[in-house]
């Protein structure tokens, strides 16, 4: 099992709705993308680091379906067009499940 985690937070200067548009369109990848597990996103709600606003996590079976994710075309084009406009800045981390490594 393969845990992907991002954490970002938006540019200030986005105009109402961008962001709620754009967190409302990825709470529909799990649809879209069937090797996903568990998916869960929200506000960073830590008082401890606020550097990134929001964050999702998602779990996927192995590594090549992870991948599969990351290059296909649907994951890209969000990525270029809706993504990279709006997005601040960002921390992804992948890592292999306990016990799977």
């Amino acid at each position: 099992m393969i845990t992907h985690m991002l954490a970002f937070k938006f540019r200030d200067d986005l105009p109402p709705g961008v962001a709620e548009s754009v967190l409302a369109e990825l709470d529909t990848f799990p649809a879209k993308y069937p090797a996903m597990r568990n998916w869960r996103s929200g506000v960073n709600v830590s008082t401890r680091d606020t550097t990134m606003t929001h964050g999702f996590v998602v779990e996927f079976a192995t590594e090549q379906d992870l991948l599969d994710y990351l290059h296909s075309e649907s994951h890209e084009r969000f990525v270029r067009e809706r993504w990279r406009p709006v997005v601040e800045r960002q921390v992804i981390v992948s890592l292999p499940t306990a016990g799977d490594a």
